[in-house]
C-alpha cells in the first residue's frame, strides 16, 4: 500500500509518501534497492511537483511488522 500525508498547502516540501509492506525483510530490501527509491522520487516529476520542493519531499518505507511491533498495529499513531 502506499499513501501520502504533509502540509503541502503550506509548502510543497512538506510530503511523504510511505510504502507500506507486510515484512521487516520486504522493508529492509527496498530500502537498499537504489533503483527503487529513484523510481519513486521520478515519480515527482511526471506529475510536476514544483521543482524547487521535490528534493526534501520524504519517500519512507515501513512494515507491518515494525508497526505491529512497535505501534500495537496503529500506522496513524506510528507516524504521528
Amino acid at each position: 500500500m502506499v499513501w501520502s500525508f504533509g502540509a503541502y498547502y503550506i509548502h510543497p516540501k512538506h510530503l511523504v509518501f510511505v510504502v507500506g509492506v507486510p515484512t521487516d525483510e520486504g522493508k529492509a530490501a527496498l530500502k537498499g534497492n537504489d533503483f527503487f527509491i529513484a523510481s519513486m522520487k521520478t515519480l515527482l516529476e511526471k506529475y510536476n511537483w514544483p521543482k524547487h520542493a521535490r528534493p526534501e519531499v520524504v519517500f519512507d518505507i515501513e512494515s507491518q511488522e515494525t508497526v505491529e511491533r512497535e505501534n500495537n498495529g496503529n500506522w496513524w499513531y506510528h507516524y504521528k
